[in-house]
Protein backbone atom coordinates (compact mmCIF):
# COMPACT_ATOMS: atom_id res chain seq x y z
CA UNK A 1 0.00 0.00 0.00
CA UNK A 2 2.51 2.40 0.56
CA UNK A 3 4.26 1.94 -2.89
CA UNK A 4 0.81 2.75 -4.16
CA UNK A 5 0.66 5.64 -2.39
CA UNK A 6 3.92 7.46 -3.09
CA UNK A 7 3.07 6.61 -6.90
CA UNK A 8 -0.03 8.19 -6.24
CA UNK A 9 1.65 11.28 -5.07
CA UNK A 10 4.12 11.03 -7.80
CA UNK A 11 1.58 11.13 -10.65
CA UNK A 12 0.02 14.15 -8.89
CA UNK A 13 2.80 15.80 -9.15
CA UNK A 14 3.72 15.23 -12.66
CA UNK A 15 0.25 16.02 -13.49
CA UNK A 16 0.39 19.64 -12.77
CA UNK A 17 0.25 21.81 -15.70
CA UNK A 18 3.65 22.45 -16.92
CA UNK A 19 5.37 23.91 -20.01
CA UNK A 20 5.89 21.17 -22.46
CA UNK A 21 8.97 21.08 -24.90
CA UNK A 22 6.93 20.02 -27.67
CA UNK A 23 4.23 22.95 -27.56
CA UNK A 24 4.35 25.96 -25.92
CA UNK A 25 2.43 27.18 -22.95
CA UNK A 26 0.55 23.38 -23.32
CA UNK A 27 -0.74 22.02 -20.29
CA UNK A 28 -2.36 18.82 -19.30
CA UNK A 29 -5.52 20.02 -17.22
CA UNK A 30 -6.77 18.12 -14.37
CA UNK A 31 -10.28 17.32 -13.41
CA UNK A 32 -11.19 16.83 -9.33
CA UNK A 33 -14.01 15.39 -7.89
CA UNK A 34 -15.07 14.03 -4.21
CA UNK A 35 -17.51 13.54 -1.93
CA UNK A 36 -18.24 13.40 2.24
CA UNK A 37 -20.28 11.62 3.41
CA UNK A 38 -21.32 10.58 7.08
CA UNK A 39 -24.79 7.88 7.69
CA UNK A 40 -26.04 5.43 10.04
CA UNK A 41 -27.79 2.35 10.16
CA UNK A 42 -30.22 1.35 13.38
CA UNK A 43 -31.31 -2.50 13.64
CA UNK A 44 -34.41 -2.67 15.50
CA UNK A 45 -33.36 -5.75 16.79
CA UNK A 46 -31.45 -6.48 20.39
CA UNK A 47 -28.14 -6.63 19.07
CA UNK A 48 -26.42 -6.45 22.28
CA UNK A 49 -24.75 -8.73 21.32
CA UNK A 50 -22.17 -8.06 18.10
CA UNK A 51 -23.79 -4.38 17.73
CA UNK A 52 -23.81 -5.16 13.97
CA UNK A 53 -26.05 -5.40 10.70
CA UNK A 54 -25.37 -9.24 10.02
CA UNK A 55 -24.59 -9.33 6.05
CA UNK A 56 -24.50 -5.74 5.45
CA UNK A 57 -21.19 -3.89 3.88
CA UNK A 58 -20.26 -0.46 4.82
CA UNK A 59 -22.83 -0.68 6.83
CA UNK A 60 -22.57 -3.12 9.23
CA UNK A 61 -22.04 -0.80 12.75
CA UNK A 62 -25.31 -0.90 14.02
CA UNK A 63 -26.36 2.52 15.79
CA UNK A 64 -23.33 4.54 14.89
CA UNK A 65 -23.00 7.38 12.58
CA UNK A 66 -19.58 7.17 10.41
CA UNK A 67 -18.23 9.24 8.02
CA UNK A 68 -15.96 8.42 4.91
CA UNK A 69 -14.93 10.99 2.01
CA UNK A 70 -13.58 10.56 -1.57
CA UNK A 71 -11.06 12.68 -3.43
CA UNK A 72 -9.98 11.91 -6.97
CA UNK A 73 -8.21 13.88 -9.53
CA UNK A 74 -8.18 12.74 -13.72
CA UNK A 75 -7.19 14.08 -16.61
CA UNK A 76 -6.73 12.26 -20.15
CA UNK A 77 -4.40 10.14 -19.21
CA UNK A 78 -4.80 8.73 -15.44
CA UNK A 79 -7.04 8.35 -12.69
CA UNK A 80 -6.83 8.21 -8.93
CA UNK A 81 -9.09 8.09 -6.14
CA UNK A 82 -8.62 8.10 -2.70
CA UNK A 83 -10.59 6.96 0.58
CA UNK A 84 -10.83 8.26 3.49
CA UNK A 85 -13.12 7.13 6.92
CA UNK A 86 -14.70 4.64 7.63
CA UNK A 87 -15.33 3.22 4.08
CA UNK A 88 -11.49 3.24 3.77
CA UNK A 89 -11.12 1.14 6.97
CA UNK A 90 -13.85 -1.14 5.56
CA UNK A 91 -12.14 -1.84 1.66
CA UNK A 92 -8.79 -2.21 3.50
CA UNK A 93 -6.67 -4.97 5.29
CA UNK A 94 -5.37 -2.91 7.94
CA UNK A 95 -8.30 -0.82 9.28
CA UNK A 96 -6.53 2.20 8.15
CA UNK A 97 -8.76 4.93 7.65
CA UNK A 98 -6.66 5.23 3.85
CA UNK A 99 -7.19 3.63 0.98
CA UNK A 100 -6.44 3.97 -2.84
CA UNK A 101 -9.98 3.33 -4.53
CA UNK A 102 -8.42 3.64 -7.60
CA UNK A 103 -5.13 4.12 -9.31
CA UNK A 104 -4.42 3.47 -13.36
CA UNK A 105 -2.60 5.54 -16.40
CA UNK A 106 -4.78 5.69 -19.57
CA UNK A 107 -2.97 4.87 -22.79
CA UNK A 108 -4.46 5.18 -26.40
CA UNK A 109 -3.17 2.56 -28.64
CA UNK A 110 -4.79 2.48 -31.89
CA UNK A 111 -8.86 2.12 -31.43
CA UNK A 112 -8.19 0.93 -28.10
CA UNK A 113 -8.18 2.93 -24.73
CA UNK A 114 -5.87 1.10 -22.26
CA UNK A 115 -5.97 1.09 -18.71
CA UNK A 116 -3.22 -0.35 -16.44
CA UNK A 117 -3.47 0.09 -12.76
CA UNK A 118 -6.22 -0.47 -9.84
CA UNK A 119 -9.65 -0.37 -10.90
CA UNK A 120 -12.94 -1.13 -10.29
CA UNK A 121 -14.47 -4.42 -10.86
CA UNK A 122 -16.86 -4.05 -14.09
CA UNK A 123 -19.31 -6.59 -12.16
CA UNK A 124 -23.07 -5.91 -11.13
CA UNK A 125 -24.83 -2.76 -10.55
CA UNK A 126 -24.11 -1.22 -7.70
CA UNK A 127 -20.37 0.51 -7.08
CA UNK A 128 -18.01 1.98 -4.07
CA UNK A 129 -18.81 5.13 -4.12
CA UNK A 130 -22.27 6.18 -2.31
CA UNK A 131 -23.59 8.69 -4.35
CA UNK A 132 -24.05 6.49 -7.17
CA UNK A 133 -26.20 4.20 -5.58
CA UNK A 134 -30.09 4.66 -5.27
CA UNK A 135 -29.73 3.06 -1.67
CA UNK A 136 -27.98 3.52 1.64
CA UNK A 137 -27.12 0.30 2.61
CA UNK A 138 -25.44 -1.73 -0.48
CA UNK A 139 -27.42 -5.51 -1.51
CA UNK A 140 -26.63 -8.64 -0.87
CA UNK A 141 -25.33 -9.31 -4.31
CA UNK A 142 -22.81 -6.10 -4.19
CA UNK A 143 -21.03 -7.57 -0.87
CA UNK A 144 -21.43 -11.31 -1.11
CA UNK A 145 -21.58 -12.09 -5.43
CA UNK A 146 -19.33 -10.14 -6.97
CA UNK A 147 -15.68 -8.65 -6.17
CA UNK A 148 -14.70 -4.79 -5.90
CA UNK A 149 -11.65 -4.00 -7.95
CA UNK A 150 -9.02 -5.76 -10.26
CA UNK A 151 -5.59 -4.67 -9.91
CA UNK A 152 -4.13 -5.24 -13.73
CA UNK A 153 -4.68 -4.28 -17.49
CA UNK A 154 -7.92 -3.52 -19.07
CA UNK A 155 -8.50 -2.72 -22.66
CA UNK A 156 -11.44 -0.90 -24.25
CA UNK A 157 -12.76 -0.48 -27.82
CA UNK A 158 -15.73 0.94 -29.37
CA UNK A 159 -17.16 -1.43 -32.39
CA UNK A 160 -19.83 0.75 -33.56
CA UNK A 161 -21.71 -2.20 -34.26
CA UNK A 162 -23.80 -4.26 -31.74
CA UNK A 163 -21.65 -3.33 -28.85
CA UNK A 164 -21.41 0.72 -27.84
CA UNK A 165 -18.42 -0.17 -26.12
CA UNK A 166 -16.27 -3.51 -25.32
CA UNK A 167 -13.59 -4.49 -22.68
CA UNK A 168 -11.24 -7.51 -21.95
CA UNK A 169 -8.52 -7.21 -19.34
CA UNK A 170 -6.26 -9.24 -17.43
CA UNK A 171 -5.84 -9.17 -13.37
CA UNK A 172 -4.12 -10.36 -10.37
CA UNK A 173 -7.12 -12.16 -8.21
CA UNK A 174 -10.10 -10.78 -6.68
CA UNK A 175 -9.88 -7.95 -4.91
CA UNK A 176 -5.81 -8.76 -4.38
CA UNK A 177 -3.52 -5.31 -5.16
CA UNK A 178 -0.45 -7.08 -4.87
CA UNK A 179 0.80 -10.69 -7.24
CA UNK A 180 1.85 -12.76 -4.64
CA UNK A 181 4.33 -14.70 -6.79
CA UNK A 182 5.13 -15.97 -10.24
CA UNK A 183 3.02 -18.84 -9.19
CA UNK A 184 -0.54 -16.71 -8.77
CA UNK A 185 -2.79 -17.63 -11.26
CA UNK A 186 -4.85 -14.68 -13.00
CA UNK A 187 -8.14 -13.03 -13.30
CA UNK A 188 -9.57 -12.71 -16.94
CA UNK A 189 -12.64 -10.25 -17.14
CA UNK A 190 -14.84 -9.03 -20.14
CA UNK A 191 -17.41 -6.91 -20.80
CA UNK A 192 -19.94 -5.31 -23.48
CA UNK A 193 -22.60 -2.55 -23.48
CA UNK A 194 -25.14 -1.91 -25.72
CA UNK A 195 -28.58 0.52 -26.05
CA UNK A 196 -31.73 -1.32 -25.98
CA UNK A 197 -34.08 1.64 -27.15
CA UNK A 198 -34.77 3.73 -24.60
CA UNK A 199 -32.43 1.75 -22.15
CA UNK A 200 -29.36 -0.23 -21.67
CA UNK A 201 -27.65 -3.23 -20.96
CA UNK A 202 -24.10 -4.50 -19.55
CA UNK A 203 -22.83 -7.74 -19.46
CA UNK A 204 -19.82 -8.40 -17.31
CA UNK A 205 -17.92 -11.75 -16.20
CA UNK A 206 -15.06 -12.92 -14.58
CA UNK A 207 -13.01 -15.93 -14.64
CA UNK A 208 -9.70 -17.34 -12.59
CA UNK A 209 -8.29 -18.06 -9.78
CA UNK A 210 -9.76 -16.24 -6.78
CA UNK A 211 -6.34 -15.26 -5.04
CA UNK A 212 -6.24 -17.20 -2.05
CA UNK A 213 -6.21 -21.24 -3.32
CA UNK A 214 -4.34 -21.94 -6.39
CA UNK A 215 -6.59 -25.07 -6.46
CA UNK A 216 -9.83 -22.46 -6.64
CA UNK A 217 -11.13 -21.41 -10.06
CA UNK A 218 -13.87 -18.97 -9.83
CA UNK A 219 -16.88 -17.50 -12.62
CA UNK A 220 -18.58 -14.99 -12.26
CA UNK A 221 -21.09 -13.51 -15.01
CA UNK A 222 -23.47 -10.31 -14.30
CA UNK A 223 -26.51 -8.62 -16.54
CA UNK A 224 -27.56 -5.24 -15.53
CA UNK A 225 -30.52 -3.49 -18.03
CA UNK A 226 -31.51 -0.05 -17.53
CA UNK A 227 -34.89 1.51 -18.72
CA UNK A 228 -37.28 4.04 -18.53
CA UNK A 229 -40.69 2.94 -17.88
CA UNK A 230 -43.26 6.33 -17.82
CA UNK A 231 -42.10 8.01 -15.54
CA UNK A 232 -40.38 5.41 -13.49
CA UNK A 233 -36.70 4.16 -14.10
CA UNK A 234 -36.26 0.21 -14.15
CA UNK A 235 -32.59 -1.10 -13.40
CA UNK A 236 -32.62 -5.05 -13.10
CA UNK A 237 -29.51 -6.86 -12.04
CA UNK A 238 -28.74 -10.62 -12.09
CA UNK A 239 -26.06 -12.44 -11.63
CA UNK A 240 -24.27 -16.45 -11.32
CA UNK A 241 -21.50 -17.51 -10.03
CA UNK A 242 -19.47 -20.51 -9.50
CA UNK A 243 -16.29 -22.15 -7.49
CA UNK A 244 -14.99 -25.26 -8.36
CA UNK A 245 -12.22 -26.57 -5.46
CA UNK A 246 -9.71 -29.25 -6.56
CA UNK A 247 -9.91 -31.75 -4.22
CA UNK A 248 -13.10 -31.35 -2.51
CA UNK A 249 -16.46 -33.07 -2.53
CA UNK A 250 -17.93 -29.55 -2.68
CA UNK A 251 -18.39 -26.78 -5.68
CA UNK A 252 -20.18 -23.64 -4.75
CA UNK A 253 -22.52 -22.01 -7.26
CA UNK A 254 -24.28 -18.84 -6.06
CA UNK A 255 -27.09 -16.82 -7.73
CA UNK A 256 -29.43 -13.86 -7.60
CA UNK A 257 -31.25 -11.16 -8.64
CA UNK A 258 -32.59 -7.23 -7.95
CA UNK A 259 -35.37 -4.62 -9.06
CA UNK A 260 -34.58 -1.32 -8.52
CA UNK A 261 -37.68 1.00 -9.12
CA UNK A 262 -37.05 4.87 -8.77
CA UNK A 263 -39.66 7.51 -8.99
CA UNK A 264 -39.11 10.86 -9.43
CA UNK A 265 -41.28 13.29 -7.03
CA UNK A 266 -39.89 16.86 -7.82
CA UNK A 267 -36.57 18.75 -8.57
CA UNK A 268 -35.29 17.76 -5.49
CA UNK A 269 -37.01 14.42 -4.20
CA UNK A 270 -37.30 10.91 -5.80
CA UNK A 271 -37.71 7.66 -3.72
CA UNK A 272 -36.27 4.42 -5.22
CA UNK A 273 -37.56 0.73 -3.58
CA UNK A 274 -35.07 -2.15 -4.25
CA UNK A 275 -35.50 -5.84 -3.99
CA UNK A 276 -33.49 -8.41 -4.11
CA UNK A 277 -32.95 -12.40 -3.84
CA UNK A 278 -29.76 -14.22 -3.18
CA UNK A 279 -28.91 -18.18 -3.07
CA UNK A 280 -25.56 -19.13 -2.17
CA UNK A 281 -25.54 -23.06 -3.11
CA UNK A 282 -22.35 -25.37 -0.89
CA UNK A 283 -21.96 -22.01 1.31
CA UNK A 284 -19.26 -20.32 -0.69
CA UNK A 285 -19.96 -16.74 0.20
CA UNK A 286 -22.58 -16.78 3.04
CA UNK A 287 -21.02 -19.36 5.63
CA UNK A 288 -23.87 -19.94 6.74
CA UNK A 289 -22.87 -23.18 9.04
CA UNK A 290 -21.09 -20.89 11.09
CA UNK A 291 -24.10 -18.66 11.89
CA UNK A 292 -26.45 -21.78 12.37
CA UNK A 293 -26.03 -24.95 13.90
CA UNK A 294 -28.53 -27.22 11.84
CA UNK A 295 -27.03 -25.90 8.64
CA UNK A 296 -25.43 -28.88 6.60
CA UNK A 297 -23.39 -28.12 3.60
CA UNK A 298 -23.49 -31.22 1.55
CA UNK A 299 -27.58 -30.68 2.10
CA UNK A 300 -28.64 -27.21 2.53
CA UNK A 301 -28.81 -24.08 0.28
CA UNK A 302 -28.46 -20.09 2.00
CA UNK A 303 -31.04 -18.01 1.22
CA UNK A 304 -31.18 -14.03 1.48
CA UNK A 305 -34.14 -11.38 0.57
CA UNK A 306 -34.34 -7.98 1.28
CA UNK A 307 -37.13 -5.10 0.37
CA UNK A 308 -35.70 -1.34 1.14
CA UNK A 309 -36.91 1.91 0.45
CA UNK A 310 -35.12 4.57 0.11
CA UNK A 311 -36.35 8.31 -0.28
CA UNK A 312 -34.03 10.95 -1.07
CA UNK A 313 -34.21 14.92 -1.00
CA UNK A 314 -31.81 17.52 -2.43
CA UNK A 315 -31.22 19.95 0.32
CA UNK A 316 -28.34 22.19 1.39
CA UNK A 317 -26.01 21.71 -1.37
CA UNK A 318 -26.24 17.94 -0.89
CA UNK A 319 -28.60 14.98 -0.82
CA UNK A 320 -30.26 13.61 2.65
CA UNK A 321 -31.44 10.02 2.15
CA UNK A 322 -33.74 8.25 4.51
CA UNK A 323 -34.01 4.29 4.37
CA UNK A 324 -36.22 1.12 5.99
CA UNK A 325 -34.99 -2.04 4.90
CA UNK A 326 -36.42 -5.64 5.65
CA UNK A 327 -34.53 -8.61 5.47
CA UNK A 328 -35.62 -12.47 5.85
CA UNK A 329 -32.68 -15.44 5.92
CA UNK A 330 -34.27 -18.94 5.94
CA UNK A 331 -31.65 -19.65 8.65
CA UNK A 332 -30.94 -18.29 12.05
CA UNK A 333 -28.27 -15.44 10.06
CA UNK A 334 -29.13 -12.51 11.91
CA UNK A 335 -28.39 -11.38 16.10
CA UNK A 336 -30.88 -11.16 18.23
CA UNK A 337 -30.53 -10.90 21.65
CA UNK A 338 -26.97 -11.03 24.46
CA UNK A 339 -25.84 -14.34 22.83
CA UNK A 340 -22.70 -14.29 19.95
CA UNK A 341 -24.91 -17.03 17.78
CA UNK A 342 -27.76 -15.64 15.54
CA UNK A 343 -31.28 -16.35 16.54
CA UNK A 344 -33.29 -14.35 14.07
CA UNK A 345 -34.83 -15.47 10.21
CA UNK A 346 -35.31 -11.92 10.22
CA UNK A 347 -33.99 -8.24 10.12
CA UNK A 348 -35.42 -4.77 9.84
CA UNK A 349 -33.13 -1.66 9.89
CA UNK A 350 -33.17 2.21 9.56
CA UNK A 351 -30.75 4.10 7.69
CA UNK A 352 -29.80 7.99 7.66
CA UNK A 353 -27.25 9.53 5.22
CA UNK A 354 -26.48 12.89 3.92
CA UNK A 355 -24.06 13.53 0.76
CA UNK A 356 -22.11 16.59 -0.36
CA UNK A 357 -20.15 15.63 -3.69
CA UNK A 358 -18.65 18.09 -6.15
Amino acid sequence: MRKLTVLALIMMFLALPVKSTFAADAAIPLTFSGYVVTQGTANFGDNGGDNANNYYTFSDDESTFTPSAQLGVANEFFVIDALFGSMASDLGTDDNEFFLHQAYGVLPVGPFTVMVGHMDTMLGNEVINPGDNPNITRSFLFGYSINFQNTGIRAMMEPGILFDEVYLGLSNGSDVIYDEGTDQQKIIEAAAGMTIGEGSLFLAMNYGNDGTDANTIQQTYTAVMGYPLGGVDLTLNGVYGKETQSGTAIDGEWFGYAAYLTKSLSDTMSVTVRYEYFQDEGDTKLDFDTADSTFVNLTDDGTLESFTITPEMAIGGGVLRAEYRMDFANFKAFQAGEGTTPQNKEQQTASLQYIVAF
